[in-house]
């Protein structure tokens, strides 16, 4: 493989979604940092490299584990809705789109609760490489370009969007360099300030300001009463194994349900990474899923919820998923990943976004923060428990994810893709633990993921015979669109047996791996 897609190391492993968070994460921890630091550093990198997919205006959910307490907790940083929100606010229904879908970001607050708890450098300190990045410029990436410019008239439409993203009113081009001065200034005042330097005083007030002269709903209140949620993991058992991953309101609860039905249906044949039966039994496993969960995965609030988690984690769920009909997902995204593990156990994970990609296309020019469209993450469903309405957190994408035996990390996985993401980490984490395959091999094998009404779709590379298999097997499959993002692009680290490190960065986009040896 790519020397930027594998690697092997002794001490430490970084994997993310572009090479200069990889890199400063690496270097962060050859400064003596944690690998805290290093995936707060990183992420920060990511907000300003990757600015369509996860800047400071997007949610964070964060997994860590401590192999000394041999605890697996999380930090629900994804944001709340305004006061101001309520289904009167939506008589023709959710926005996509523009001011009304703007949530408050909860990003920036994580990075500060994972500091407190497990840094070890200054804070100031790891927020230079960011700060430095947006006042020299990015190279603008392939990625980057594409989205300016398949996104164009949107970005063109809201001035701050427009000053921040297009280059005289044209998208931008790889190999463009995007400097961010306003962007500048509101690191710097994190910097000094943390958290409170983006939720209170200036930079509150301003993308308050900005979000209610467009007919948006967030007001500097809002933004002063966000507090992220430490939480403790939530797990499930699959072949020996078990499976740790966020609570709801992520879609952590999906996977782990995915990995439930795969439990349940073990005893039938296998064959391998492309036996069609494999693929039924997954694409199965994963409507049975969506359908069992629907009702739990919303803000995590017992007021809230109609099925708790510990009732369909349990044998009522078991049950439920043996007789469930075929659902589907009900969510999209845009997302950036970065992991951190060392060679005693210890990992992080800090997965971040803006939801679609330039969220809501609402942009305050005086921060150059760009505002996320959580709010449509919501449902206008009556009674449904993730019906929108003041101070909630709506259904969330993002889960990060890690795999133990004996509690001891095996692998930490993340990957982008929207409601593909838990799809995408049950088919790898499936290959790896039942088929016995590397995690390159896992990484690389061609995957199905579904759209919005739970049919499945091949990826490009998945060969036309084994599709047409699959179908005969009575689970309905297509060809899905080449590149779609929704097949994802995993950031995986192996710890192996001997205690070597190894890490896979998925081709399908551009992440990188690097090792500290």
């Amino acid at each position: 493989m790519d020397q930027r897609k594998y690697a092997e190391g002794s001490q430490a492993m970084v994997v993310s979604g572009h090479d200069q968070a990889t890199q400063t994460a690496i270097d962060i921890l050859s400064g003596g940092g944690s690998i805290a630091d290093a995936a707060i550093a990183g992420a920060a990198v990511l907000s300003v490299a990757l600015p369509h997919a996860c800047g400071l205006g997007g949610d964070a959910f964060i997994l860590v584990h401590d192999a000394r307490s041999g605890r697996t907790t999380g930090i629900n940083a994804s944001g709340m809705s305004p006061a101001l929100a309520s289904r009167q606010r939506f008589p023709d229904g959710l926005q996509e789109r523009g001011p009304l879908s703007c949530n408050v970001p909860g990003m920036v607050s994580g990075w500060q609760a994972l500091h407190e708890q497990f840094g070890r450098m200054a804070w100031s300190d790891i927020l230079k490489p960011s700060i430095r990045l947006a006042r020299e410029g990015v190279e603008v990436s392939r990625i980057l370009a594409r989205a300016t410019d398949q996104h164009q008239a949107m970005l063109a439409g809201d001035s701050g969007s427009s000053r921040l993203f297009l280059a005289d009113g044209r998208p931008l081009a790889v190999g463009d360099v995007l400097k961010q001065p306003a962007l500048v200034q509101t690191l710097e005042a994190v910097a000094r300030d943390g958290a409170a330097g983006f939720y209170q005083g200036e930079v509150a007030r301003s993308i308050a300001r900005a979000c209610e002269a467009a007919g948006g709903l967030i007001r500097e209140s809002d933004m002063a009463a966000y507090q992220p949620q430490w939480v403790d993991a939530i797990a499930t058992s699959f072949a020996g194994h078990e499976i740790r991953t966020m609570p709801p309101n992520s879609y952590g609860l999906y996977l782990l349900l995915q990995m439930m039905a795969l439990e349940a249906s073990r005893g039938e044949p296998a064959g391998g990474l492309a036996a069609p039966a494999r693929i039924a039994r997954l694409v199965r496993a994963a409507q049975a899923a969506f359908f069992v969960g629907a009702r739990a995965v919303a803000d995590p609030d017992p007021r809230y919820a109609a099925d708790s988690v510990q009732t369909l984690l349990g044998p009522e769920g078991r049950a439920r998923l043996a007789q469930a009909q075929a659902g589907g997902p009900a969510n999209r995204g845009g997302t950036a990943v970065i992991t951190v593990a060392d060679k005693n156990g210890n990992a992080v994970t800090i997965i971040q976004s803006v939801f679609l990609v330039f969220g809501s296309g609402v942009s305050d020019a005086q921060t150059g923060v760009l505002l996320n469209n959580r709010l449509y993450g919501f449902t206008m469903e009556e009674n449904h428990p993730n019906e929108v309405g003041p101070h909630k957190r709506p259904a969330h994408t993002l889960c990060p994810a890690m795999v133990f035996k004996n509690n001891r990390l095996r692998y930490a996985l993340s990957t982008p893709g929207g409601p593909g993401q838990t799809l995408t980490l049950a088919q790898v984490m499936q290959a790896l633990i039942e088929e016995g395959v590397s995690l390159a091999d896992a990484v690389q094998a061609p995957r199905w993921t579904m759209d919005l009404s739970g049919a499945a779709l091949a990826e490009d590379s998945m060969p036309a015979d084994l599709v047409a298999e699959v179908a005969r097997l009575g689970v309905p499959i297509r060809a899905g669109e080449a590149g779609s993002p929704y097949f994802g692009s995993v950031k995986g680290i192996a710890l192996q047996e001997d205690g070597r490190l190894c890490g896979v960065a998925d081709d399908r986009r551009d992440a990188t791996v690097r090792s500290l040896t």
